[in-house]
């Protein structure tokens, strides 16, 4: 996966060009390289003084690379930065620390947080009005503070209500089919007060599994004759742990089962078991040694990953 860097920026802040002929484009560890070589007398905050005026440093599309190929490709390389995606008059973003997911936040009113509670049942409409006349007069407070200082939660139950409502803005990337996502380098929301962390493999796996159309991912394995092998675990998943079905169809990978037998042999459905099989692909737990000339497709149910 890379990423378009529409500008060129000089440490100073100066803009020299953007776009045209004159845009590079840069990978994600290209990123991280051009950090390590900073020289020693730029300090901390001087990286995140460049970083933050050099808006939109790289660009991904989605046509091009599906979001799980993005996020996988940020993980191995443990860049920190926010991937932001525009859909319509929407922004969603997605904070990355250390390659992994700490938070997620969306200009949808609809995804956020007292609305998710609301719409759960967690607090009343009254509830809701209040805490919000509140936080008005107190616009320095985050929504949650305001919700534990009425007591209409405890801190462990508005932990568990900010993991949900930033799972439910992260799931909802993986439909997005089509679109420009950036990628901003340096550490945002650093000072959230429930930092949470969402191993990015989890994430991809759990995405693969539920996206609602995987059909466009699936196809990125090849034909049905596809045929697969298991490289050494990288480095950086080494202590990254599967779930038990998930090591099931990983251990059938032994480069020379085709794409279509290890959907068929599979713990799970023939589409469940695809969508795995991509998920791995993305991460690097496999790769595919050779494909067959046919360009029949496996077949992936859009809607019900389990059918």
């Amino acid at each position: 996966m890379r990423f378009r860097h529409p500008e060129k920026q000089a440490v100073g802040g100066r803009s020299q060009a953007q776009g045209g002929d004159d845009a590079k484009v840069f990978s994600v560890a290209d990123a991280a390289k051009s950090l390590c070589r900073l020289p020693p007398v730029f300090q901390r905050d001087t990286i995140r003084m460049v970083i933050t005026e050099a808006r939109r440093i790289f660009v991904g599309d989605l046509t091009e690379t599906p979001l799980p190929e993005m996020l996988a490709t940020i993980h191995r390389n443990r860049v920190p930065g926010v991937l932001e995606a525009q859909l319509d008059e929407f922004s969603k973003r997605v904070s990355i620390i250390n390659g992994d997911i700490i938070f997620a936040s969306s200009t949808n009113r609809a995804e956020s947080l007292g609305d998710v509670l609301l719409g759960a049942g967690r607090i009343t409409v009254e509830q809701f009005r209040n805490s919000v006349l509140r936080l008005l007069e107190s616009p320095g407070k985050r929504h949650g503070q305001v919700l534990m200082e009425m007591d209409l939660l405890t801190e462990d139950e508005m932990r568990a209500a900010v993991l949900e409502q930033v799972q439910r803005i992260v799931w909802s990337l993986f439909d997005l089919e089509e679109g420009l996502v950036t990628f901003t380098l340096g550490e945002d929301r650093a000072d959230e007060v429930y930092q949470l962390r969402i191993p990015t493999p989890r994430a991809i796996l759990h995405g693969c599994k539920i996206v609602a159309d995987a059909k466009r991912l699936v196809s990125r394995l090849g034909s049905k004759g596809a045929v697969f092998a298991r490289p050494p675990t990288p480095e950086h998943l080494k202590e990254f742990q599967l779930e038990s079905g998930e090591e099931q169809i990983l251990d059938l990978v032994d480069g020379k089962r085709t794409l279509v037998e290890l959907c068929e042999k599979g713990p799970f459905s023939a589409g469940l078991n695809a969508r795995l099989l991509y998920a791995f692909q993305c991460l690097g737990l496999i790769h595919k040694e050779k494909d067959a000339t046919s360009g029949i497709h496996v077949q992936v149910p859009s809607t019900d990953p389990s059918s």
